[in-house]
């Protein structure tokens, strides 16, 4: 006959061969709490790094739209949920990308103003260029030194990837008209492509970090194989196309995503270069 044992923190009686207590939840447990206990918890509390985040992870990478299915299906428990995961994980990918080699050059229009710099190149009426062409100017000589690329570069992604919290949503709308046939509601289409994006945030968090030690044109082309045989893969899986269907629904929409991304870089791109 097993002994009853008080709970320490909502102080009800319960069987003391329950390993957490049914009125609270918290473990019975008279060990005292220890360091990695300490970690455990903090961890857990703050970014859920626990079986459930091991299990999403997992799930998410080896089996492309298994994620998004088991959700939708009911399954939300066992899984960190879909929002929480991609701000998780895009958080890493920001912090990553932050180790980038910086240019050096921190410049923008107030400060070539007030700097006083001198324009590197002369040009035809250069002594009657407002501020703003000045600045404009100063910029565009900048952009085209392998330094300012760098910096250009940097300001880019992390623009890009900011504007990826308006462009999915707008992106499910697409997927929802292309797949109704397949999930009626919007939902599914938003729930997948975040679990995508969140994928695709992972696999450049990786890329990056290997450009950290190591930057050529091989590892840049093997990042975009890996990335579209990846949205292949997803497509594939989710919505349970065949290899003919997913190719062909990749062709489509790779056709209405050029003119939507073009109009979403070019505002991505001035905004870059406004800052830069």
């Amino acid at each position: 006959m097993s002994t009853k044992t008080v709970c320490k923190n909502c102080n009800n009686s319960f069987d003391g061969d329950f390993k957490y207590c049914p009125y609270c939840g918290q473990e019975n447990r008279d060990q005292p709490l220890k360091f990695k206990d300490f970690i455990s918890e903090y961890l857990s509390a703050n970014f859920n790094l626990d079986s459930k985040f091991i299990l999403t992870l997992k799930t998410l990478i080896l089996k492309p739209g298994l994620l998004t299915k088991e959700i939708l299906d009911g399954k939300r428990t066992k899984y960190v949920t879909p929002v929480r995961l991609y701000l998780l994980v895009s958080l890493v990918y920001f912090f990553v990308i932050s180790f980038e080699k910086d240019s050096g050059i921190v410049i923008n229009s107030k400060d070539i103003g007030k700097s006083g710099i001198v324009l590197t190149t002369k040009i035809h009426g250069a002594d009657t260029l407002t501020g703003f062409e000045k600045t404009l100017y100063n910029k565009l000589i900048l952009l085209n030194s392998k330094q300012g690329k760098k910096e250009f570069r940097r300001l880019f992604k992390k623009s890009v990837s900011m504007g990826m919290f308006f462009f999915i949503p707008l992106t499910a709308w697409i997927f929802y008209l292309f797949f109704r046939k397949r999930y009626h509601y919007y939902i599914p289409h938003l729930i997948f492509l975040i679990h995508l994006q969140t994928v695709v945030f992972i696999i450049l968090t990786v890329f990056s970090l290997i450009r950290l030690l190591y930057d050529n044109d091989f590892i840049f082309i093997t990042e975009v194989v890996i990335l579209i045989y990846l949205i292949y893969k997803w497509l594939k899986n989710f919505y349970g196309l065949s290899v003919k269907k997913t190719i062909t629904n990749m062709i489509l929409l790779s056709g209405i995503f050029t003119l939507l991304t073009l109009v979403f870089l070019a505002t991505i791109s001035t905004i870059s270069f406004y800052f830069f």
